[in-house]
């Protein structure tokens, strides 16, 4: 229906139809997101249901799959007691330390090399074949030659931390930059668009999507280095916790360090997929 202004005979198009349909989208998005955090939610929550009734009925020996019920009151004993709770926090320090700082310095580094290697050629050729080489590599397997280098401590475990970081971020970032839709550039070169402009309005907002992969991507592979590190080198942090715990049979203490791992990890790729949320809103999640 077509609706007449009282100034003149125009006819203007009835807008109540594409508002209904917007209000379909904003209902049935919200509805998804419900969706997304109810099963998100519930599916953790019935495992861990599970997992209480086979330990307590004897299915599972108590031993060393104890109940959720029980690393839970052996989680609050930490932080009650002064001295263990100093403990538990001087360990989650010392592996944040390592895990944050080392993810800044790895992602920088990622990031930078990978837009030099999307965005001239004979860097790209020249990198790509070490890159290749070497980041298949088990980065465990790494670490006595950062060792060699850095020595024993904190050094080496970080320097290792920033190796892994450096590549997941490098990689999609070429790859960001480099299959990105060829109409963009095009675009860009056929109106003339300055270079600098180019690569801050049209190469960086196409890449976004990509980088961000890879700095989820990055934070899982820190963090598993991190524990990893501590367990073969460390003498103190989360991942020598986990591992002292079940030298000595602590194994309440043990799903402890795991789910503080856990949940770290959850928050980390909580926190980047809110970062993409804000810095490329027109995609989907």
């Amino acid at each position: 229906m077509a609706l007449l202004t009282q100034e003149s005979d125009v006819a203007l198009p009835d807008l109540a139809p594409s508002a209904r349909m917007a209000e379909r989208l904003r209902r049935r998005r919200k509805r998804e997101r419900t969706k997304k955090i109810l099963w998100g939610t519930l599916t953790p929550l019935f495992l861990l249901g599970v997992w209480e009734i086979l330990s307590r009925s004897g299915v599972l020996d108590e031993r060393f799959f104890p109940a959720p019920t029980t690393v839970f009151v052996d989680a609050v004993n930490q932080f009650v007691d002064p001295v263990l709770r100093a403990a538990l926090l001087e360990d989650m320090a010392q592996s944040g330390t390592r895990l944050f700082l080392g993810f800044f310095l790895g992602s920088v580094a990622g990031l930078a090399v990978g837009l030099l290697m999307g965005l001239i050629p004979w860097v790209r050729y020249s990198l790509s074949p070490l890159i290749n080489s070497i980041y298949p590599l088990p980065k465990l397997a790494l670490y006595p030659l950062m060792i060699m280098f850095f020595g024993i401590g904190n050094t080496s475990m970080l320097a290792l931390v920033v190796l892994g970081v450096f590549f997941m971020v490098s990689i999609n970032t070429v790859s960001g930059v480099t299959y990105s839709p060829a109409i963009y550039r095009e675009v860009g070169t056929a109106f003339q668009v300055p270079r600098i402009v180019r690569l801050f309005r049209i190469t960086l907002p196409a890449a976004i999507p990509s980088v961000i992969g890879g700095l989820k991507l990055g934070f899982g592979q820190a963090l598993i280095i991190v524990v990893s590190t501590e367990f073969v080198g460390g003498d103190d942090g989360v991942g020598y916790l986990i591992w002292h715990s079940w030298q000595i049979l602590n194994v309440p203490l043990m799903f402890v360090g795991l789910a503080i791992v856990g949940l770290v990890g959850w928050l980390g790729s909580s926190a980047i997929t809110a970062l993409a949320k804000i810095a490329v809103p027109w995609q989907d999640d």
